[in-house]
């Protein structure tokens, strides 16, 4: 927000929050389908576990729209002009296409299929819902962000949609030094909380009892 000096949005700040920690819920999602099928994580990552995961991403999936539907009819309702040219920016010059792959494959798509209990019960077929978060994620702020770079500011930001090859190259090149660090840390350090006694005895319910 902080790109445009003269807009200002109260849902703004906790819409970008719920997006940081949908991201951070989907990566947790595609480690645990990574890791799952191995020790120790194996005695833990049962349907009910990963079921339960799902539908916490279906939760923010749910309020990360919701949010950004309240945005968009306080603004467009208002119709104050020092409101109104952020949407503006974005919804045209090609900019409404990514909006509208944000409405279908951030939205849309993971909330239909998040809907099956089968799916959320599934750790492989929840990470592939998780991974195509993840990269809409990233559409999501590229939208955000790239109108004011490549367009100016305020009602100047009305250019037409283009894409720069550094626009993939830079969040391959930070992103893989990020894995590569949180790959480092996760196999040096437990798995598995040490020494708590629910985990114990989560362990030692059959998976039949636990469901």
């Amino acid at each position: 927000m902080s790109l445009d000096p003269h807009w200002f949005s109260t849902v703004y700040g906790l819409l970008f929050m719920v997006g940081q920690v949908l991201s951070a819920m989907s990566l947790v999602i595609v480690t645990l389908a990574l890791f799952g099928e191995h020790k120790p994580l194996l005695d833990v990552t049962r349907p009910s576990v990963v079921h339960d995961l799902g539908k916490l991403m279906l939760a923010f999936i749910m309020l990360w729209a919701y949010l950004n539907l309240s945005q968009f009819l306080i603004i467009w309702s208002g119709n104050l002009p020092e409101e109104i040219p952020w949407y503006l920016a974005r919804l045209h010059g090609g900019w409404q296409y990514l909006a509208l792959l944000l409405v279908i494959f951030h939205f849309l798509l993971p909330f239909l299929l998040l809907l099956s209990r089968d799916l959320k019960r599934h750790a492989r077929l929840l990470a592939l819902v998780a991974g195509g978060v993840l990269v809409m994620r990233l559409v999501d702020l590229f939208w955000l962000v790239a109108p004011n770079l490549q367009g100016g500011h305020g009602e100047h930001a009305q250019h037409g949609l283009s894409v720069h090859w550094l626009d993939f190259v830079v969040p391959i090149g930070m992103g893989g030094l990020w894995i590569a660090a949180f790959a480092r840390e996760l196999a040096g350090r437990p798995l598995l909380p040490l020494g708590e006694p629910e985990l114990t005895e989560f362990i030692d319910t059959p998976v039949h009892a636990g469901h």
